[in-house]
Formats: structure tokens, sequence, C-alpha cells
């Protein structure tokens, strides 16, 4: 669960997580005070402990690679890798021994002393994650100046510390060309690797640039603002208000209509049919639908 919450942005923590947690708990301490009443039901139950931390590690460790792409913090990054490599020490040392029954050869109780520096390692890369990688947002000086009044369109729990300067605003304007005029955000399958190949740069400069400069911490969120703001213009749009929303959000970028229903509520609070329903009830404004594109850039088609 803390690998979910520091490594996935749309991470929500809800009720099934604590009875999970509470459950794990009330097992260990029935196993723990039962060893001289059941020795060997306890003793079975350890054993379940053991797979079941087993499975919990593999699930960590699998969170930690599943969205390494995608991050934009640099720190994160390494904390990643750090929690990867633990979680693949605890599984191979600790959980598997006590699968198997083999002591680990250490001093005190079998298994304990490992575990317990296992635990007070991650609980170290925890307290560091909460402290570093959820920060205050401040918006980049540079990033500003280049696209005044866009920063109130981004989720506020994907952008990252900004204000270092670091950022290079060259790379900045060539990233908001393709982004607002050529529109690349429409290319199905888009990875930010095929990006930094198009602007030629080396992949970790463009992620720097769009965390320090535009202050994305997650790259799916940073495609998802342009995608999103594509489709509410098309929603909004009474000439195409016959058109299906999936049509819409496949032409916006993404590749199914699931994400990007939860990417659109979760970005404006409402369903896309919501939004088309109040969108054309509202008298049509030009200006305002027009605020996330440059002037003279042609309005979108869909045929």
């Amino acid at each position: 669960m803390w690998a979910r919450a520091s490594f996935d942005d749309d991470f929500v923590l809800r009720r099934r997580h604590g009875v999970l947690w509470l459950t794990i708990l009330a097992v260990g301490f029935a196993v723990s005070l039962g060893w001289t009443t059941w020795p060997n039901l306890a003793r079975g139950g350890s054993k379940v402990l053991s797979a079941v931390a087993v499975l919990l590690a593999l699930a960590a460790a699998v969170q930690t690679v599943k969205t390494w792409r995608v991050d934009l913090v640099a720190r994160r990054r390494r904390l990643r890798l750090a929690v990867l490599a633990i979680n693949v020490v605890f599984i191979g040392v600790v959980a598997g021994a006590g699968v198997a029954a083999v002591p680990v050869a250490v001093p005190g109780e079998p298994g304990s002393l490992p575990t317990a520096i296992s635990l007070f390692v991650l609980a170290m890369l925890a307290g560091l994650g909460v402290l570093d990688l959820r920060a205050i947002v401040t918006v980049n000086d540079a990033a500003a100046a280049i696209r005044p009044g866009d920063t109130a369109g981004r989720p506020v729990t994907d952008r990252a510390p900004t204000g270092r300067g670091t950022a290079d605003p060259v790379l900045l304007r060539r990233l908001d060309h393709l982004m607002t005029v050529e529109r690349i955000y429409r290319q199905e399958g888009l990875a930010i690797g095929a990006l930094a190949a198009r602007l030629d740069v080396p992949e970790h400069r463009l992620r720097q640039a769009i965390n320090e400069g535009l202050g994305y911490r997650n790259f799916n969120a940073f495609l998802n603002h342009y995608r999103i703001e594509d489709a509410k213009l098309a929603l909004s749009d009474v000439t195409q208000r016959e058109v299906p929303v999936l049509t819409i959000a496949m032409d916006a970028g993404f590749q199914s209509i699931g994400p990007f229903n939860r990417a659109f509520k979760a970005e404006t609070g409402v369903t896309p049919t919501e939004f088309r329903r109040e969108a054309l009830i509202r008298p049509q404004t030009a200006p305002d639908a027009d605020r996330h594109f440059k002037i003279g850039q042609p309005r979108r088609e869909i045929g």
C-alpha cells in the first residue's frame, strides 16, 4: 500500500486496504500468542503469513516497476530502485526462508533480525518519500512566461516542487509548439522516449523539463492534460454533438473509454457526458473555449 501511495499518483486509500492491514495484523498476533497453546496451528499460520509476505513484497516490487517509465521525479525514480532492491532481498532471504522452514543464520530468533532490518529501511524510505515527494507546489517562472494562465488546468496532485530554474526555456518552447500546434499528444501510445527522440534531446533532459519546468510528476498526467482539453473543446462544440464520446476520446489520443472517463472526471469533476450536456446548454463563449490553444491555431475536426 505504501508503494502504491508513493509511486502511483492515482492511488486512493480505501476502507478495504485498512481491512486487509488489520486482518494481517490480527493473524500475526494470533500466531505469536498461540505458540505455547497450539504450536502446530501457530506453525501453519506462520507459513501462511510468510506466503502473504512474499505476495505483498512481490506486489510492491511490481508496482515499483509498473509506472517507472512515466515517472518524471528524479528522486522518486531513485527511491524506486532502492525499494525494488529491498523487496527482492526481503522475498529471497526472509519470506522465502519462512515458507521453506529454513532458519536464517543470524543472531537472535530465526528471521527476526533480517525482518526488522528490512522493515526499518523501508520505514526510513517511506519517511523520506513523505517528506521529500509531497512538497507544496510552486510554479516555475520560466514555464509561467511560456504558458501564462495554463497552470490552473493541471491537477495539483500530479505536480512536483518547481522553481529551481533548471529547466531549459528553449526546450520548453519547442515542447509547447509540439504539443499545442502539432498536437503530438494525439499519437497513440506516445511514450516519453518517442517524444524525446522527436525533440532530439536526451530522455532525462525532457523528464527534467516537464517536471521542473511545467510541474508534472507523471508523464501520463502531462499528456492527459492536453488530451482532456482537446476533448473538452469537441464536447462543447455544437457541430459535434452527435459524435460519440468514444470517438472524441480516441481522436484526442486515449486508447479506450475507461481511462478517458477516469482521467476526465478527475480533471473536471464530472463525466464527459455530463460535461457535454452542461456545455451545450450554456451559451457558447468562443474565447473561453479556445483558451487552451494559441491564437490562429485551427480548430479540431472529426471526420
